[in-house]
């Protein structure tokens, strides 16, 4: 190379150093071509057990994020070219040097065209899990066969999940954060948990760190191992009673089906530890239907179906009325067809100030008349 060109070279690779200590868990892989003639020879910055390691030739060790820098400059005023391609999670990044001078380029680092099928899927709406890009996460959360079409037996469940990340997406982006931070309570399978890490790094291009929560030693360990399978190192799985479980400051607060009361723990910790935003899609709802007194529909009640979804309406209700109590702004819309899951309803909540007098009379006085103490007020008092 020309001693000339070596100062920029050195310049592009402090941008890569740089990038690779800020993005640690998302860095994929670096290779790096030193031409000479008809002459290469090849370097690898790999990350096995999250320890980067670079290798050249019979050269072979642990580096940091400058230590590869320096490595390089070492090796490049002996060859005529290079060309460097390093690889993280949503983005390619080319550095080319050679006797026309040195030059840099950003690809987005999405996988392929759109495929034939994938333009059948995408007839009725833009998918933002398209199985062409997101392939490697589709098949290790087991809704994508090897030949890449999505199992006829988990449609429903991809379409709730896409729903999901369309919906939430305004949450997300409101977040003023550096990092989002995602707590998923009750996770299970953690569908969410992966499809959320997927969106907001490879989709979004924001940073982000996932974690999982779940009291079943089974599912955490699955999640783990899924976790593993697909290089995500920006995401935690815990095995906790989210009664007893308060992180701190999550951006966001999630929770996908968790049955009963687990939707109110999953509520109550993010009110409790400050969430700024909380997404929750409730399940069943059988705390208040012996209890709750109805003033002027008794004679509804008394057929029990009439009495469920009554108790439905009225458990979500007073939720909202609690989250708005506390300082935050609430949506509540269906997000996906009855005909994928019955139970669609997504509560999203904002924070977006204190205490709201009004809505606290308004919940206090709709406990009263239904003379209940449903479980969102116990889980979100302070446990500290």
């Amino acid at each position: 190379m020309k001693k000339t060109d070596l100062p920029k070279l050195r310049v592009f690779l402090s941008g890569i150093s740089s990038r690779l200590a800020e993005n640690a868990d998302y860095f994929i892989s670096c290779t790096v071509e030193f031409r000479s003639g008809a002459k290469t020879m090849k370097a690898a910055l790999t990350c096995p057990d999250g320890t980067l390691l670079y290798t050249f030739g019979a050269e072979r060790g642990p580096v940091d994020a400058a230590g590869f820098a320096d490595a390089v400059m070492r090796a490049a005023p002996a060859y005529d070219g290079l060309t460097l391609t390093y690889r993280e999670r949503g983005a390619v990044i080319l550095i080319e040097a050679d006797d026309r001078g040195v030059r840099t380029k950003r690809t987005s680092g999405e996988a392929g065209e759109t495929s034939a099928h994938d333009a059948h899927l995408l007839s009725e709406r833009d998918y933002i899990l398209r199985p062409s890009q997101a392939a490697p996460l589709l098949r290790a959360i087991g809704l994508l066969t090897e030949d890449g079409k999505l199992r006829n037996d988990k449609i429903r469940k991809f379409n709730q999940i896409d729903a999901f990340l369309t919906r939430v997406r305004p949450l997300i982006e409101s977040i003023d954060a550096e990092t989002v931070s995602v707590l998923d309570c009750a996770c299970g399978k953690s569908y969410l948990s992966f499809a959320l890490n997927y969106f907001i790094r490879d989709v979004l291009h924001r940073k982000c760190f996932i974690t999982g929560v779940d009291i079943s030693e089974g599912v955490i360990r699955e999640s783990r191992r899924i976790a593993d399978e697909l290089g995500y190192r920006n995401m935690e799985f815990l095995c906790r009673d989210l009664r007893e479980y308060t992180p701190e400051h999550p951006s966001l607060v999630l929770s996908l089906h968790a049955c009963d009361t687990a939707t109110d723990m999953a509520l109550g910790l993010g009110i409790r530890s400050g969430a700024q935003a909380i997404a929750c899609v409730p399940c069943c709802h059988k705390e208040l239907l012996d209890s709750f007194r109805a003033p002027g529909v008794d004679a509804f009640t008394r057929h029990g179906i009439l009495r469920a979804r009554l108790c439905d309406v009225l458990t979500d209700g007073l939720r909202v009325l609690k989250l708005e109590s506390l300082g935050y702004e609430t949506s509540v819309v269906e997000f996906v067809s009855p005909v994928d899951t019955p139970k669609n309803l997504l509560i999203t909540a904002r924070k977006t100030g204190g205490e709201n007098p009004r809505a606290k009379k308004e919940y206090d006085d709709m406990c009263a008349a239904m003379g209940v103490f449903p479980a969102i007020e116990q889980y979100s008092m302070c446990l500290n």
